[in-house]
């Protein structure tokens, strides 16, 4: 596992790639063709793989799923830092972050809580103990739903040396 504050300084100002998840007839995850999809992305100057986010289809993986997503990028990608996407609520998103870390992920894109809206107490509560449930580098997802105010996100800064990065989904920081 790469340290946080190595992490920060790897992506930062790099391509960042965010690769779909591919899924067989049974909407099963499908390593052998996600093995292959990364072959063919792993020769690119990337300097952050973001698996099983947004576009990764977090929300149609399990949380088993999530795992084997980490390690089959792992196993494939060996020039890049793997952060992983993890939400859902508190205790799965703490659960999963420490399954991604043990398959040796580097950091998360912690996404907000899905389809509901959070006071800010909430969702400083939400991400400060997923931040301490894991050594890895995180990364909060803003998104429309569960904004994160400016004073959060500095409280929050200051609080957990672990929380590396801010991704704005919403326009507005």
């Amino acid at each position: 596992m790469m340290a946080p504050e190595d992490l920060r300084e790897t992506i930062r100002g790099g391509l960042l790639s965010f690769p779909v998840t591919p899924f067989d007839a049974t909407d099963t995850f499908d390593p052998k063709a996600y093995t292959a999809h990364l072959e063919w992305l792993s020769p690119n100057p990337i300097a952050g793989l973001f698996v099983a986010g947004g576009t990764g289809e977090l929300f149609s993986l399990t949380p088993g799923e999530v795992v084997d997503v980490v390690r089959t990028a792992k196993s494939v990608v060996h020039n890049m830092p793997i952060i992983s996407g993890c939400g859902y609520g508190t205790k799965l998103a703490c659960e999963m972050a420490q399954g991604i870390e043990a398959a040796g992920g580097d950091g998360i894109l912690l996404l907000p809580h899905y389809l509901i809206g959070a006071p800010q107490d909430g969702i400083e509560t939400h991400i400060r103990t997923v931040c301490k449930a894991t050594n890895m580098g995180v990364i909060v997802y803003n998104r429309g739903n569960s904004h994160v105010s400016a004073a959060t996100l500095s409280r929050l800064a200051d609080e957990c040396p672990n929380l590396i990065g801010f991704k704005d989904g919403t326009g507005d920081i």
